[in-house]
């Protein structure tokens, strides 16, 4: 199997249900941020104070193609997105799925974790701006799954059943 790559706003579940999808399937869970944290032995809020954004965007892109296999469910960083060469990478190498949680739930789950540092100080107001920017991105993904009334376990189902609709010969569509 291709790896099965998760992006989404900060905050959307995306390490949850990449943790219950790689349960579910029987295969490997990579988390993006936490291998990050292993390859530059520094917290992100590190990274981005000594690096600035671009800094850790450079090493994430890096760490991306490193950790890509297949039999793997590869939770990504929020922003991860905001490179077009990485969006194209993991398009051509797996199959990408946006769990799309709105605005207002993601901005209650994060407004207060200081290991956001793009989460940090910011209002509602700043948080949809950033939101809107990253959107038309996220939804380059292959398949979008609307996660604001569902679960994470629920989140996962609904990823493994578009996973069975492109075993069955379907063509990837959005949901």
């Amino acid at each position: 199997m291709k790896p099965i790559y998760l992006v989404g706003f900060m905050g959307c579940g995306k390490t949850t249900v990449g943790n219950i999808l790689s349960e579910q399937l029987n295969i490997q869970f990579v988390d993006i941020d936490e291998e990050i944290i292993l390859h530059t032995s520094k917290t992100i809020p590190t990274i981005f104070e000594e690096y600035g954004e671009n800094g850790f965007r450079d090493i994430e892109s890096e760490v991306l193609k490193k950790v890509t296999s297949n039999d793997a469910v590869i939770s990504t960083g929020g922003g991860i997105i905001t490179r077009e060469e990485n969006i194209n990478f993991m398009k051509k190498n797996g199959i990408l799925f946006y769990l799309e949680t709105s605005i207002e739930i993601l901005y209650e789950r994060i407004c207060f974790d200081h290991n956001r540092p793009n989460a940090k100080n910011r209002s509602l107001d700043d948080m949809q701006a950033l939101f809107a920017n990253r959107k038309s991105a996220y939804e380059k993904a292959d398949f979008s799954i609307l996660s604001n009334t569902l679960s994470p376990l629920e989140v996962a189902l609904e990823i493994i059943n578009c996973l069975n609709s492109i075993k069955g010969g379907d063509s990837r569509n959005k949901n």
